[in-house]
This record gives structure tokens, C-alpha cells and sequence, in this order.
């Protein structure tokens, strides 16, 4: 017969040993949002009455912004916008790159405001591209909504992130254009403000349009 403590021991279901697991938070690539960075005077209501969203639509897909932040402390910030959401000025960008589609060179309408050294500073674009591109025209002085000719690889921060999630890579590789580095490697969405961050840390560039 079975001791008491030999029945005890074979009644008694197997052991089995417990393993912790961590939880992992994983993070799928949205295509349909774009960064968007923040610049002088801009607000939450803003960027949103520009791209007919309401206030709310924004704040969901960005949580960690507040929409009483003063227009001070979101200078320079990053945020997501829905990729198919354009302002009026983004249009006109897009527009532009479509009629010099090509051609070597796209069409920009100027700002209220701009001068030459601002539209070439922002994209690193030379005085001798600017003068072969528009031969004839005053560059000296440029009205608001002229349309002149800029170089169809160059483009300022805000541009880039804006056409970053409307045309396909090609257009970048094709243009030789270093914002072709982002395109490739498809940034996953959880990683994707860190990486722009990164990526225009570079003193040459700025976030204005």
C-alpha cells in the first residue's frame, strides 16, 4: 500500500513554473497622418479652422498636447495631422509642383512678406539657381502670390512634411532630395515626431514655410 504521504504527493497536480512577461506595446505605421511642426504664432485652433477640422480632431491624435498651451510653448513642437487634411497654402504647394511636374522646377507663389533671401534661405537654394530659373523677373522685389520658379528638389521643412505622406518616394529619389532617407525607411508612427525631430535638428533648416 501507498504511504499517506506517497497518495498526498500523487494527487497533487504537476507544478508548472511561471513566466512573467513583459507587456509590449506595439505600434502599426499609420499612413494616414503627417507631422507637423509648430512655428511662430500658430495655435491649435489655428492649424485646425485651416484644415476644416475641429479642435477636438486634433487633441485625439495628439494627447500629450494641451489646447490652452500658450502659442509660446508650442513653437517648435510636433504634432500629427491627418494626412488627407490640407490648408489652403499646402494646395498651392502641391499645385505648383504638379504644373512644373518635368520640368526641372515647380511653381511658388510668394508670401505676403517674402523677400528673396527668406525663400532661398529655408531650402538652400543658390542666388545663380534663382536667376536661371527667372530670368526677366525682379527678384528684388517680389509681391505677395507672384509666381516664380524654385528648384523642384528644394523645399523647406513645413513642405516636406506635408508632402511627405502625399507623393510617392519616387518623386523624392527622383529628386535627388534627402527627405528621401524618411520615405525609405517608412517611420513608424510611435517613432515618427522623435525621427522629424531629429532629422531638422540640423541648424540649416527651420520649420517655416
Amino acid at each position: 500500500m501507498q504511504s499517506r504521504s506517497s497518495r498526498l504527493q500523487s494527487s497533487q497536480a504537476p507544478r508548472v513554473s511561471r513566466v512573467h512577461r513583459r507587456s509590449v506595446v506595439t505600434c502599426s505605421f499609420n499612413v494616414s497622418v503627417r507631422p507637423y511642426t509648430l512655428r511662430k504664432g500658430d495655435t491649435i485652433e489655428s492649424i485646425s479652422k485651416k484644415r476644416e477640422m475641429t479642435l477636438e480632431e486634433v487633441l485625439a491624435i495628439n494627447p500629450d498636447i494641451n489646447a490652452k498651451m500658450p502659442a509660446a510653448d508650442l513653437e517648435g513642437k510636433t504634432i500629427m495631422l491627418p494626412a488627407n487634411k490640407l490648408s489652403v497654402r499646402d494646395k498651392e504647394i502641391l499645385e505648383g509642383i504638379q504644373k512644373g511636374k518635368g520640368k526641372g522646377y515647380r511653381i511658388y507663389p510668394v508670401r505676403a512678406g517674402e523677400n528673396l533671401d527668406d525663400i532661398m534661405t529655408k531650402r538652400g537654394i543658390e542666388r545663380s539657381e534663382m536667376e536661371a530659373l527667372n530670368p526677366g523677373v525682379n527678384l528684388e522685389k517680389l509681391a505677395g502670390n507672384q509666381l516664380i520658379k524654385l528648384p523642384s528638389d528644394k523645399f523647406t521643412v513645413r513642405e516636406r512634411e506635408m508632402l511627405a505622406m502625399v507623393l510617392p518616394s519616387e518623386f523624392f529619389t527622383a529628386a535627388k532630395n534627402p527627405f528621401v532617407l524618411g520615405i525609405g525607411a517608412l517611420l513608424m508612427v510611435c517613432g515618427f515626431v522623435l525621427a522629424w525631430q531629429r532629422f531638422y535638428a540640423d541648424k540649416d533648416f527651420n520649420a517655416d514655410e
